[in-house]
């Protein structure tokens, strides 16, 4: 017969007594939404909050779109309370960084994560901490990412929206351009197909961890020849490093990031070719494509030169794109001299709005006084 322990016995009390005559487990109890949270706590007026709301419902909605490594500069509005919202393209093992330059790092700036084909219900809210914010991608498409400000929030703030690889590159001193033999790519004749990517280096190259972890296995046999198995304890991944020539770790060994595994070599069906590493990934549903998580990326310069304009009018005849770019699609033509708000500057391109509540990216020379 099974037992409960102590903690788990007070909890079930907990809820036996909440439920019992007439109580109930309050709705929210559990909550970890920093958004919703922050809605019940506000204590102001009843037309802030829901101003509040309908800016963040409004971003949400928009078909606007950015690439990664987008710097803005977002313009401050107390009373319309902006809340911008773009989707990205992002890909299953990368890090998404959001960074803001605000004077006051404990300003309350909510970012709201929608996964693809996502209920907004189910977005991931939290606040930035120390003007950061950082989410591992864990299903490749499009995201949609709504950022927003604390009600009476009042100042221009540079915003950065980039990603960076999950895990370390796992061959010392190399990099992208090492990798040539990519995810998917055929092998004996078409019978089965890549399940990683090969890491070109000179023998005895050192291969190491790609993240802290155990070492659940090593060996010499099979494809891979001389192998290293790792085990991470936060997402529950193996990580697999085939084709070594000498293996320097051992099974149930606890590693840290950088530590040396082994070195590079040309062991089991690669014997008398070019050393290299095979590396792969294997979570619960099987192999993925290793690159994104280890892919190294620049890291993109916040913008700080920048500035806002107060509102202004876009002439007659102007495009509002759902990016900024003339390859994005055109989503509405502002025929006529119309007011608008400018939300966010981004190199040449304003992110504006009408009135009316039409959103779009316009080039910075089809707007005037």
């Amino acid at each position: 017969m099974s037992t409960l322990k102590p903690a788990s016995l007070s909890f079930a009390i907990l809820l036996l007594i909440l439920s019992c005559d007439g109580l109930k487990v309050p709705k929210h109890i559990f909550e970890t939404s920093e958004r919703r949270k922050y809605e019940r706590s506000f204590s102001g007026s009843d037309s802030a909050i829901a101003n509040w709301k309908g800016s963040f419902s409004a971003a949400v909605a928009n078909r606007l779109s950015i690439p990664e490594g987008t710097s803005f500069v977002v313009a401050a509005d107390s009373a319309a309370m902006n809340a911008i919202g773009y989707s990205l393209e992002l890909k299953k093992g990368d890090q998404l960084i959001i960074e803001s330059n605000t004077s006051n790092p404990n300003a309350k700036i909510f970012v709201d994560l929608v996964a693809p084909g996502a209920n907004i219900d189910d977005a991931k809210s939290s606040l930035m901490t120390n003007n950061r914010f950082s989410a591992f991608i864990e299903n490749t498409g499009l995201y949609k990412v709504v950022i927003q400000p604390e009600i009476e929030f009042s100042e221009n703030y540079g915003l950065l929206l980039y990603t960076q690889p999950s895990l370390s590159f796992p061959v010392t001193g190399k990099g992208n351009r090492n990798v040539q033999s990519f995810w998917g790519a055929s092998r004996d004749g078409g019978g089965r197909s890549h399940e990683g990517v090969d890491i070109f280096a000179p023998k005895k190259t050192p291969v190491v961890a790609v993240t802290d972890g155990l070492i659940t296995r090593t060996g010499n046999q099979g494809l891979g020849g001389k192998h290293v198995w790792q085990r991470d304890g936060m997402l529950g991944n193996s990580y697999y490093y085939a084709h070594l020539d000498s293996i320097l770790t051992e099974s149930g060994r606890t590693v840290k990031t950088g530590d040396t595994l082994g070195w590079v070599g040309n062991t089991g069906n690669a014997a008398g070719g070019p050393t290299h590493l095979h590396f792969g990934i294997y979570t619960m549903g099987g192999a993925v494509d290793p690159y994104p998580y280890i892919r190294t990326r620049p890291v993109p310069q916040l913008n700080l030169k920048a500035t806002v304009p107060a509102s202004k009018y876009s002439k007659a005849g102007t495009n509002l794109r759902s990016g900024p770019g003339t390859q994005y699609e055109v989503l509405n033509v502002l025929n006529e001299k119309t007011s608008v708000r400018i939300l966010a500057v981004t190199g040449s391109w304003y992110h504006i709005k009408t009135q009316d509540g039409r959103e779009g990216f316009v080039l910075r020379d089809r707007l005037e006084s």
